[in-house]
């Protein structure tokens, strides 16, 4: 719950409310979404039973040395989640960028394992050494790249912010003593949980970010490329049809599945299932087919 005694967010439009039943609502609204794209396959996204996922408590956290508030537990038990994040194997939701799937802290012999499979090393992050957030706030995503994918929810008001490794971009705007003054060290802008995810929705839609499947491992290829028209006043545009999107270009050597996807009627009349063998066989073609999905 918000502390009404705090200041209107700065970094807010309008006033963000935490409520369970949304935040549960627009991932799986999200997650729904992923599933009609061809990386994502439906059958791998679950959704909590009514009293929540068993394996997560607050005594399998400890375990881990993991410590949460009781809403922040109670909301990880809640969730949906992707599977796939075993060993090399990922589900991604963003270039680069996977949904951390919290029902791993009950997974008997993990800890054992060394190395800690890359896509379960967010866990040993999350622990009391290494958590340099609130114990209010939780993390969604996980990422491969050096500039991390970590999206962090904000259960006092519903809000997520992405923390990115390498730099902040934001002056500190929260007055020392607010609990909300760790998004200062974070790098994007703090939303409201379905309109940052709304935003990402919006990414796959217009093209600026592309999936692709494979048997073993999917990815993510960034497509359309935005930008300021006072910046960039002598690039093209490919210029086929109408142009719905914003001034920019198509990355290079993304034009192949930029073509795919209109072919198969993205994103109006998408015909998913052909989409996805389409991408499969333009990928088995590739030259680093076999290195790519030799993950085990």
């Amino acid at each position: 719950m918000a502390d009404l005694n705090l200041m209107p967010d700065v970094r807010l439009r309008k006033p963000a409310y935490y409520s369970r039943q949304e935040i549960v609502s627009a991932l799986s609204d999200f997650y729904k979404f992923l599933a009609t794209l061809p990386h994502i396959d439906p059958s791998a996204i679950d959704y909590a039973p009514p009293s929540g996922w068993p394996e997560i408590t607050s005594e399998s956290l400890t375990k881990r040395d993991i410590h949460k508030s009781d809403e922040a537990v109670e909301l990880l038990r809640h969730l949906p989640y992707i599977r796939g994040e075993v060993g090399e194997r990922f589900n991604w939701t963003a270039p680069e960028c996977f949904a951390c799937d919290w029902r791993l802290v009950g997974r008997s012999g993990l800890q054992e394992l060394r190395p800690l499979p890359p896509a379960t090393s967010w866990l040993g992050h999350n622990s009391r050494g290494k958590w340099q957030w609130p114990e209010w706030v939780v993390q969604l995503t996980a990422g491969r790249d050096r500039e991390e994918w970590v999206i962090l929810l904000d259960t006092t008001d519903g809000t997520a912010t992405r923390y990115y490794s390498m730099y902040y971009a934001y002056e500190p705007t929260y007055p020392e003593g607010d609990p909300r003054s760790w998004r200062d060290r974070c790098c994007d802008e703090t939303l409201p949980i379905r309109e940052f995810l709304n935003r990402w929705r919006q990414k796959y839609i217009d093209m600026e970010w592309l999936g692709i499947p494979n048997e073993k491992l999917s990815a993510i290829r960034t497509g359309w490329m935005p930008f300021d028209e006072k910046d960039d006043e002598g690039e093209d545009t490919d210029g086929e049809d109408d142009d719905p999107w914003p001034k920019g270009k198509w990355a290079d050597d993304t034009m192949d599945l930029v073509r795919i996807y209109k072919e198969h009627g993205w994103p109006h009349d998408f015909r998913r299932d052909e989409c996805r063998r389409a991408l499969l066989e333009w990928k088995r073609a590739q030259p680093d087919y076999v290195r790519n999905i030799d993950y085990d």
